[in-house]
């Protein structure tokens, strides 16, 4: 049995601030079609701004941070594992240095796609992974919108799996992430974060058991954004926890009330559902078709 030659660091290694964790889905962007593959990658990037109400776009939630950088290396990582947080620990079997990792047997890590960070001193990670203080650094849920550089109109963009060293664009979500405490459950954790059990097993497809089961303690789930909703049609009915009616979702995407019902009268836009005489839509369904509608535009 050979052994993995140790592969000295590339030229970027020394100026990595973050350690990303990312997974490719059978339908890039859309976080709860089936998990096809685990990444990790260490990289320097640089917050550049916060994002408004009035910037939200696909993936780019209100309250997140948007940064850029480049990836300096990367290595493949089972897809399940028993140890939570094995893609923080100091030692990892990174691939060829200079090339992003891929696989014969699970599909590339394409753009849009989903996953976390782990934001400062690379120095203090430790085998096996764990959870470094949080004082010296950030935790978060991390979405990445390209890989590569700008090619232009005709260009092979985010199609591409190019060398280390490629630049990424990515939102960081603070807040997205919780590590269980002691005897927490999926019941606990839904009722507390305003979602639903299902909605929690979506983010987090390899979570088994019953709701009302304890997690383990120390590990870490995805769980989503917590949404307000905003000019709620209060002269019929309070608004349901995790629901739009067709005044917040326009607001929420930048259209008009109009082009929400025309949308709803000729098939297009989120699906809904009828309450009597209400028209109420998800935030899950919302972000699905969000997500997919990001991943037809890049054809």
């Amino acid at each position: 049995m050979t052994s993995t030659p140790v592969l000295p660091p590339s030229a970027l290694q020394p100026y990595a601030n973050a350690r990303i964790l990312l997974f490719s889905n059978s339908i890039p962007g859309v976080l709860d079609s089936e998990r096809t593959g685990r990444f990790v990658f260490e990289g320097f990037i640089k917050r550049l701004r916060g994002i408004s109400s009035k910037e939200n776009s696909p993936g780019v939630d209100t309250g997140d941070f948007t940064y850029e950088g480049y990836l300096t290396r990367g290595a493949l990582l089972p897809l399940t594992s028993s140890q939570p947080w094995d893609w923080l620990a100091a030692a990892i079997s990174w691939s060829t240095t200079g090339i992003r990792p891929v696989s014969g047997t699970m599909p590339a890590l394409l753009a849009p796609c989903f996953g976390a960070v782990w934001l400062g001193p690379l120095s203090e990670l430790r085998s096996p992974g764990r959870l470094p203080t949080p004082s010296r650094g950030q935790l978060a849920a991390f979405s990445v919108s390209e890989f590569g550089g700008l090619y232009g109109a005709g260009g092979i963009g985010s199609l591409t799996q190019p060398l280390l060293g490629e630049r990424i664009q990515a939102a960081l979500k603070p807040n997205r992430v919780v590590v269980v405490a002691s005897a927490e459950s999926l019941n606990l954790l839904a009722e507390r974060h305003l979602t639903t059990v299902t909605t929690l097993r979506g983010l987090n497809p390899t979570l088994t058991g019953k709701p009302s089961d304890p997690l383990p303690v120390g590990s870490w789930l995805f769980i989503p954004k917590r949404r307000a909703a905003a000019n709620a049609d209060t002269s019929t009915t309070s608004l349901p926890a995790g629901f739009y009616t067709p005044e917040t979702l326009a607001t929420y995407l930048g259209v008009s009330t109009s082009t929400i019902y025309s949308w709803n009268s000729s098939g297009y836009g989120p699906p809904f559902v009828k309450l009597g005489n209400l028209v109420r839509y998800t935030y899950e369904d919302v972000e699905i078709w969000l997500a997919r509608q990001l991943e037809l535009s890049r054809g």
